[in-house]
């Protein structure tokens, strides 16, 4: 009878602590769950915030492309007559202008091909590209009324 006493004591100890272990199981599985959701809207959130971002950034390019793009039209009407040599020199250098004017119009065009890892680098980049260029274009205009 002893031994039956102990089995039994030993049976219910043992199915305890496998209760126990099983439910200390299924509240980590519940909270891995529910940080798992916390993750997935978290991750939603910032693709949106991404896309957001990258939609604003665009759009602010293309406004100074255009920008840039009346500015070298502008240039190109003010044709310098003060001789054919220094006329052909603004004449490249304003369609040099417009070519590089072209490239940062199909650069931002492109732009949603890169990859999220290359995106700060890509509008460091740009920003610098498109800085130079407006600041050719102000070179250009303070040589012409020279």
């Amino acid at each position: 009878m002893n031994k039956l006493i102990l089995s039994f004591i030993i049976a219910i100890f043992i199915a305890s602590t496998s209760l126990s272990t099983s439910a200390q199981e299924n509240k980590k599985a519940a909270k891995a769950r529910r940080e798992m959701e916390k993750a997935k809207t978290n991750l939603r959130e910032a693709k949106l915030d991404s896309a957001e971002n990258y939609n604003a950034f665009k759009t602010e390019a293309e406004i100074k492309i255009s920008e840039n793009q009346k500015a070298i039209a502008e240039l190109k009407a003010q044709k310098r007559e003060d001789n054919k040599e220094l006329s052909m020199k603004y004449n490249e250098m304003v369609s040099a202008l417009e070519v590089k004017n072209d490239k940062l119009r199909k650069k931002i065009t492109e732009s949603g091909n890169t990859k999220t890892t290359k995106w700060a680098e890509f509008k460091r980049e740009f920003n610098h590209d498109m800085d130079e260029l407006g600041k050719a274009i102000k070179d250009i205009v303070v040589d012409n009324t020279k």
